[in-house]
């Protein structure tokens, strides 16, 4: 089987199930209710999940089919979703596992291949998504403040990242600032900001006047 065929083959896997999927929510496959709604339930449960483990089995045997690892984790992850909502009713944290298998996924591509830099931004995204989701359900956490933290701690793992052909991610550093300013903001009231503010100013122009200081002797 060459590689086109081998797209073909998964594509049309992912289209069937979800026109499937589709028209079961729609109630066209339920014919006179023949069907129980449950049965239904655990069907869907064994076919994303042997889709799932389908897709991983074949980046298992290619590891240059490495774009398998983000269909593979995310049909893994809403089978996992489905049985959680279905046989523990009441769990709060269905969403985040959703979530977190999108964020799995794409920390597999760039774990796979360094080049993929691009994919920890997806991967951390998302995984900072299944947090707030899950603190959701948590009385007194600050989500927004949380949700730029995740955000600005992504972007530097962008620039830590090691080096690609195309050279080090530094310009990361802006977004992962702004963002790290952003859950400053958020998290603190305006008192409490005030507070720590005023000492960063400080620290600031200490640490600059220290360097234009070093500068010039090293001139001299």
């Amino acid at each position: 089987m060459t590689r086109n065929d081998g797209r073909l083959l998964w594509g049309g896997l992912l289209v069937f199930l979800g026109f499937a999927f589709l028209l079961q929510n729609l109630g066209v496959l339920d014919i006179f209710g023949i069907i129980p709604e449950n049965l239904w339930t655990i069907f869907w449960i064994g076919a994303f999940g042997c889709a799932g483990l389908l897709f991983l089995g074949g980046l298992w045997l290619n590891r240059q089919n490495w774009w398998m690892a983000i269909p593979g984790f995310i049909l893994l992850g809403l089978s996992a979703t489905i049985l959680v909502d279905e046989f523990i009713p009441g769990f709060p944290f269905s969403g985040s596992i959703f979530l977190g298998s999108i964020g799995v996924a794409f920390l597999a591509v760039y774990l796979m291949n360094r080049e993929h830099w691009w994919a920890i931004i997806p991967g951390g995204v998302n995984g900072t998504l299944a947090v707030v989701a899950g603190l959701d359900e948590v009385n007194g956490w600050d989500n927004g403040g949380i949700f730029f933290l995740g955000l600005a701690v992504t972007f530097a793992l962008v620039a830590l990242a090691p080096a690609t052909a195309r050279g080090k991610m530094t310009w990361a550093w802006i977004p992962a600032g702004v963002l790290l300013a952003l859950a400053v903001i958020t998290t603190a009231s305006l008192e409490g900001f005030i507070g720590i503010l005023w000492p960063l100013v400080l620290v600031g122009l200490g640490g600059a006047l220290l360097y234009r200081n070093y500068l010039r002797s090293h001139n001299e």
